[in-house]
């Protein structure tokens, strides 16, 4: 097989297994390769004739130069923290096929959503506030610190804590994930706060959550409440049949400024977090390897606007 879409995604991930569905539907020819079984395939990538060959489960399978999209569905950061120490094996194992998966860059004619290098800037959460306020988004007033000083001097009543990048850590068998929380800054002491630089970030009362998907030219947005009002704190940590996501019309001057921001980060695909508050629209953050699987549906298909951006980029 000659696939016309390579798929570098990871075995448990559901918005990958829209669009291969919907590729297949249209009998567009792909390959997919979950990080997850990498070793259980053999590969022999030629970087001067921008050729792969792969021979796996699935049969074999020659990506060439004319390859026309490669959809990296993964983040650049090392994020997953093991529980036990790893032994030499495992540690060279994971260092050379995260270095095999980035050789793939190798093919540089193909469309790519999102190139790794653009991923990889594009996740720094403070680069992102930069850019999007160059962009035109209002943003709420930010620090990355861990000098508590800074944290009662600038925001001596309420504030938001999140970390600097997504957290994904390992302990025993459990997996833990933190959550964007409201604190009062006179609050916060000088232990807490000096281990570990993080985010502090003004607090934006009233506000209701907007989740927007950027795919090439095409824009989603949706509204999210609960019981058909905003949500307080972070709406992750509601359950799920607690939520609703109402589609919206953003205002021209917002979709100028989220199509001018994947741009200038070089993302044909980004989802995108906003709040709408009574003094207007901010910027939150912006995901190139965000989830939107949950948001797809018959009135609402961004799995069929990432499969066609996929088979004819």
């Amino acid at each position: 097989m000659t696939p016309r879409v390579l798929i570098l995604s990871g075995l448990y991930d559901f918005s990958t297994d829209l669009v291969v569905l919907e590729l297949a539907r249209r009998g567009v020819p792909y390959l997919r390769v979950n990080r997850e079984h990498l070793s259980e395939h053999l590969f022999a990538l030629d970087p001067i004739a921008e050729e792969l060959r792969v021979t796996g489960p699935s049969g074999q399978s020659i990506v060439g130069p004319d390859l026309a999209s490669v959809w990296f569905r993964q983040p650049v950061f090392l994020r997953n923290t093991p529980s036990t120490p790893l032994s030499p094996y495992d540690q060279l194992e994971r260092s050379q096929w995260t270095a095999f998966m980035r050789a793939l860059c190798v093919f540089q004619n193909a469309h790519w959503v999102n190139h790794p290098a653009a991923t990889y800037i594009a996740e720094s959460k403070p680069y992102q506030l930069s850019v999007a306020s160059r962009c035109g988004f209002q943003v709420p007033k930010t620090f990355a610190t861990n000098d508590v000083s800074i944290v009662h001097t600038e925001f001596p009543d309420h504030l938001v804590v999140k970390s600097l990048d997504t957290v994904l850590l390992r302990d025993g068998d459990d997996c833990l994930f933190t959550y964007t929380t409201v604190a009062n800054g006179s609050t916060l002491s000088a232990a807490e706060v000096k281990p570990v630089p993080m985010l502090v970030q003004m607090y934006l009362r009233n506000k209701s959550d907007l989740r927007v998907t950027v795919i090439g030219s095409t824009i989603f947005a949706v509204r999210i409440l609960s019981n058909g009002e905003g949500i307080v704190g972070d709406w992750r940590t509601l359950p799920k049949e607690r939520l609703q996501y109402v589609d919206m019309e953003l205002d021209e001057e917002t979709k100028k400024s989220c199509f001018a921001l994947t741009s200038a980060l070089n993302l044909s695909f980004a989802a995108i977090d906003l709040l709408e508050t009574p003094r207007g629209i901010f910027f939150v953050e912006i995901n190139p390897t965000g989830e939107w699987g949950w948001l797809s549906k018959k009135d609402r298909r961004i799995d069929v606007t990432i499969a066609s951006a996929l088979a004819y980029p």
